[in-house]
């Protein structure tokens, strides 16, 4: 799950640097909070 969170950090922080769609940068400081969140969740979970 950790890995999933970081893929959708990654694809926030990608969605924030693109020059091309107004809405991917739009929907990038969402996303890269949700993938943050998601991923201070799942860090808490036993291995």
């Amino acid at each position: 799950m950790e890995m999933v969170a970081c893929i959708v950090i990654a694809a926030g922080l990608f969605m924030m640097l693109q020059p091309l769609a107004m809405a991917l940068y739009t929907w990038s400081f969402l996303t890269t909070l949700a993938g943050t969140a998601l991923f201070m969740v799942v860090s808490k979970f036993p291995e």
